[in-house]
């Protein structure tokens, strides 16, 4: 590394038990009318990674805390948006028509390449 950079240290690791976890965790983040923000998606050899990248302001002493939320799934997307819905009873499923009112629909970003720093399920 070159002299006056600094290296970027891997954020917190947060594993969820399941994606209905986290599109949960990003829907309560902005109320359950709408959702914000995206849903990360990483194939890491025969791995498949959804993840959130946030940060914590003001964490104790330090500025901010980042943090890498994520969850391993055994399936693919199968289109550019995840949709989420309670009615008639939870369910959860890919799509690439985000028009349905019926559903909480949640961009599903592509990452072709992650930077090691955010890599944190090989830690």
């Amino acid at each position: 590394m070159k002299e006056g950079t600094t290296e970027l240290k891997s954020p917190a690791n947060i594993e969820l038990s399941s994606l209905k976890d986290l599109i949960k965790l990003v829907i309560s983040s902005v109320g359950p009318d709408r959702a914000a923000g995206y849903i990360g998606f990483y194939k890491d050899n025969s791995r498949s990674i959804f993840f959130i990248f946030n940060t914590s302001i003001g964490y104790y002493e330090l500025t901010a805390l980042p943090i890498v939320v994520w969850v391993e799934e055994n399936e693919q997307p199968k289109g550019s948006f995840i949709r989420y819905r309670t009615s008639p009873s939870e369910e959860i499923e890919f799509t690439e028509d985000a028009s349905d009112p019926k559903w909480l629909n949640i961009p599903l970003v592509s990452f072709k390449k992650m930077p090691d720093f955010l890599r944190v399920w090989e830690k």
